[in-house]
């Protein structure tokens, strides 16, 4: 069984990958920022973490940056999710770089698992 990490402040949408992502046979927690994210990698191992870019207190980019620094075995395991504006804000330039998963929202589900499989493999 796969551990993920979904990290969003949208209840809902997390909520869904929780479904989606426990239907596929992983073991899901959630976190609502990027400072939950963190103290959630403190104390448990995860074999994805699936990241919405814009979030209050610690964005993406950010949680992304101090993942590297103290995980950096998790640098190519992140889907990120966005919506328009965080295209807008240069967020998927950002994303590029990183070599990680862009899922826009509202996304395809089976899109989604394809992303979420493909980083299982790396």
């Amino acid at each position: 069984m796969r551990r993920v990490l979904v990290v969003d402040d949208d209840y809902d949408l997390a909520q869904l990958l929780r479904e989606v992502l426990t239907y596929d046979n992983c073991e899901v927690d959630i976190a609502t920022n990027g400072m939950e994210a963190m103290d959630r990698l403190h104390t448990s191992e995860y074999d994805a973490v699936i990241c919405d870019l814009m979030m209050p207190r610690v964005d993406g980019e950010a949680l992304y940056n101090d993942v590297v620094r103290e995980y950096p075995f998790l640098a190519n395991r992140f889907v990120f999710v966005t919506g328009q504006a965080s295209r807008k804000a240069g967020f998927s330039e950002f994303v590029g770089r990183t070599g990680n998963h862009l899922i826009e929202k509202p996304f395809d589900l089976p899109a989604f698992r394809a992303a979420v499989q493909d980083t299982f493999q790396r």
